[in-house]
């Protein structure tokens, strides 16, 4: 049986996840891998997963907006593209180019398109979740082919929920390659009555913290949340020149005395 060619875009720990995925299975063939750059470490892992030519890798994001390298990816006759993390827009000359395309999105689409939807989550208390969908024209536009809520935990901060999203929409990807492949889904258009979306800058905006400022404790401590990755702090006080960056641990313990 001829396999299902696939030019697969992959990013982060997501792609990796994607990358082995594919490799599993007997029918599905990377025939072109598309990496950033921007993590050699897990770009190796995503080509070692993989049974691909050297020559069929590329890195960074110039080689599709090429006449030539856009004329050859048509030549190829993908099956599919796949974007997983893909920080960058496709043009519609690559999109255009395979009847099924794919594009990961850790949000509840239209709901927090672009970038960092789990910050704004946290913040506005907007739903969360992920989202596969076709890729079309805008940032994160296309129809939905399955999408999954996820609530966010009351001890969450940005990275906890930042990773547990990213096996959520590994797991929704795994669930429905098969039906989408077989066309057994029909991706419905998102309302854009309800879209919302985020700007790169928008995040520095929220970071600096005014001590003489009036908030209500739930937003101060949601805003905290959101700009807590890991061990590191990026909402900041001013001291003079200085920042004093803030980070917030939170935990549960046992239930009130009655």
């Amino acid at each position: 049986m001829t396999p299902f060619k696939i030019a697969l875009f992959a990013n982060h720990f997501p792609g990796l996840e994607v990358a082995k995925f594919i490799a599993s299975q007997q029918q599905d063939e990377v025939c072109a891998l598309y990496l950033t750059g921007e993590n050699p470490v897990n770009d190796n892992s995503i080509i070692g997963a993989l049974n691909i030519s050297p020559d069929n890798i590329f890195i960074g994001s110039d080689i599709v907006k090429q006449d030539s390298h856009i004329n050859w990816f048509k030549q190829q006759k993908f099956d599919a593209i796949i974007c997983v993390y893909w920080p960058w827009l496709l043009g519609p000359k690559i999109f255009n180019s395979a009847s099924v395309t794919v594009n990961f999105h850790p949000a509840l689409l239209p709901i927090n398109r672009g970038w960092f939807p789990h910050v704004h989550s946290l913040i506005d208390g907007s739903k969360a979740g992920v989202t596969i969908h076709r890729i079309e024209d805008g940032a994160d536009t296309g129809a939905i082919w399955a999408q999954k809520e996820i609530q966010i935990l009351s001890t969450e901060t940005a990275k906890d929920i930042y990773d547990r999203l990213q096996t959520e929409i590994v797991d929704l990807f795994k669930v429905n390659w098969g039906k989408i492949k077989k066309g057994e889904i029909i991706p419905s258009s998102q309302d854009e009555s309800k879209a919302i979306y985020h700007a790169k800058k928008e995040i520095e905006e929220l970071d600096l913290i005014d001590p003489e400022g009036m908030y209500r404790a739930k937003d101060l401590i949601n805003l905290l949340r959101a700009r807590t990755f890991g061990s590191r702090g990026f909402a900041y006080l001013r001291d003079g020149d200085e920042k004093i960056f803030l980070k917030l641990g939170l935990s549960k313990s046992s239930k009130f005395d009655q």
